[in-house]
């Protein structure tokens, strides 16, 4: 009996469907594994917390009276068995509550809220930064081995690696604002006179755009440059060594030695076949990148008095309020898990073949 002769459209659309759901079973793998690595360090967080010491001296202080002391621990939730403790610490967390702070009297929650925004836009224009330099230095370099080209992408990264970037960040400042005056002061975002645009995405450049002022806009582009530079610093020895060992090894292989027999330019042979196949590692390591810099940037917005979750974090430590520094380990952990899922869709995009081999 012969078979039944399919149409184009069915055919198509079968295909359609299993790429649907390929992507679908690929997602649900990274989403669940993400969901394990978050739930993995908020339960080794709490355990920390709870076997190592408690935040009742913190609340009373040292001269409470054992009343006071069984009244905060009462209040808490201290004195139920542990495994209460952590069941109420899980559906807190679920339900998007993280305490109190003891500092601001406000919820953690809302101050991260608050914050949140600020960090990422520092953090993103660093990582701009970083990507720029990084990939570039590091193609050139892979094109040039052993030449100037390569042998001034090594010093970069060796002197990016060997600079701390709150150092760097001190010295931008001292050329910049103290000697030329080229650039405003290290305090915040605005200038002073200034008035702040309205608040929609809670990242200045943005609100300024959004709001029509150009005086912000100037202002808030003017205060992000140097911590942004300083903080890229991090992140551009990884990415430029990547991109170049990539590359080095990809211009070895054979398809590209055929396309360079076939007489392609190399502005060809670089982005239609080197780039896309360099494209998953050089993905991963931005996406370690940035999940770093998002739980990293302490020291430099404390040198630039930049009000985000680095700042929070060293008021918080200042004042020993215990909430915030739980809520920032846990909220780091998130920051990594979303930045290697999203590294997982691009690089799968750019190569359907890691949803198979994954």
């Amino acid at each position: 009996m012969p078979r039944p002769v399919r149409s184009n459209a069915e055919r198509r659309g079968r295909a359609i469907g299993e790429v649907l759901v390929r992507w679908l079973l690929f997602l649900v793998r990274r989403a669940a594994g993400m969901a394990v690595v978050v739930f993995g360090v908020a339960s080794v967080t709490f355990l920390i917390t709870r076997l190592l010491g408690t935040p009742v001296a913190l609340l009373v202080g040292n001269t409470a009276t054992k009343a006071a002391i069984r009244a905060a621990r009462h209040n808490l939730g201290l004195d139920q068995p542990l495994y209460v403790q952590y069941e109420r610490f899980i559906g807190q967390l679920l339900h998007g509550d993280l305490g109190s702070s003891t500092h601001t009297f406000n919820p953690v929650s809302v101050d991260i809220g608050q914050r949140l925004p600020v960090t990422f836009e520092l953090v993103a224009a660093a990582m701009l930064i970083a990507i720029v330099i990084g990939i570039t230095l590091g193609a050139v370099s892979a094109f040039a081995v052993g030449k100037f080209p390569d042998f001034i992408g090594q010093t970069v990264a060796q002197v990016s690696m060997s600079v701390p970037s709150f150092w760097l960040g001190l010295i931008l400042v001292y050329i910049f604002f103290v000697k030329y005056n080229l650039l405003p002061a290290p305090l915040g975002q605005l200038d002073s006179g200034i008035n702040a645009p309205k608040t929609v995405t809670g990242m200045m450049v943005i609100d300024s755009i959004l709001a029509g002022n150009g005086a912000a806009l100037r202002s808030s582009l003017q205060h992000l440059v140097l911590p942004a530079i300083a903080l890229s610093l991090v992140a551009v020895p990884a990415i430029l060594q990547i991109t170049r060992n990539t590359f080095i090894e990809i211009l070895k292989s054979d398809y590209i030695r055929t396309a360079r027999a076939y007489g392609l330019s190399t502005k060809s042979i670089l982005f239609r076949y080197a780039l896309r196949n360099a494209i998953a590692p050089i993905v991963t390591v931005v996406a370690m990148s940035f999940g770093y810099l998002m739980s990293g940037t302490v020291l430099i917005e404390t040198v630039f008095a930049w009000p985000g979750l680095g700042l929070y974090a060293v008021d918080s430590l200042n004042s020993q309020d215990y909430q915030p520094i739980v809520a920032l380990v846990i909220l780091s952990a998130l920051f990594y898990a979303i930045s290697y899922l999203l590294a997982d869709i691009v690089a799968s995009v750019a190569d359907p073949r890691i949803q198979t081999n994954g």
